[in-house]
This record gives C-alpha cells, structure tokens and sequence, in this order.
C-alpha cells in the first residue's frame, strides 16, 4: 500500500443506516492522504482509498470498518 498527503480541506464522515447504534463510533475526521489498496474486484487489481484522522489515529476505510462495523459507509467532502 502506497500513501500520498492529501490536499487541505477534505474531511471523511462516518454514515450509517438509520437506527444502527453507533454511540461507540468516532464520527470521522480530517483526510490526510489517499492510499493506494489492492482490490481484486477493481479494475486493475487496486483502488484509491482516504486516509482520515479519528478517534487519534489514522484509518483507511476497511481498517475502520474492521475496529467498528462492516455496516459502516464512508463520506468525503470539503470541511466545515
């Protein structure tokens, strides 16, 4: 896996289906880079994910989904 720094501005936020519990869940945070992961199912075997500060540490979407829900979706936009 292969890690660029993001450009200022863009935050990842946290979804999930109304009525999951997600009181344990950090809510997302800033994107600090985009990561290159391997995906057999991409097209050509890799896709592009965020790399986001929450909850004190840095997270791709799949190690986030692993720690708190696989019922979890993942947002990018620009900050507040």
């Amino acid at each position: 896996m292969g890690v660029v720094p993001a450009f200022a501005g863009l935050r990842a936020d946290v979804t999930a289906q109304p009525g999951s519990d997600t009181a344990a869940v950090p809510g997302g945070g800033v994107v600090i880079g985009w990561a290159l992961v391997a995906d057999e199912e991409a097209a050509g075997g890799t896709r592009v994910d965020p790399v986001f500060l929450a909850a004190g540490r840095a997270w791709t979407p799949d190690q986030f989904r692993a720690a708190h829900g696989q019922n979890l979706g993942l947002v990018v936009g620009r900050g507040s």
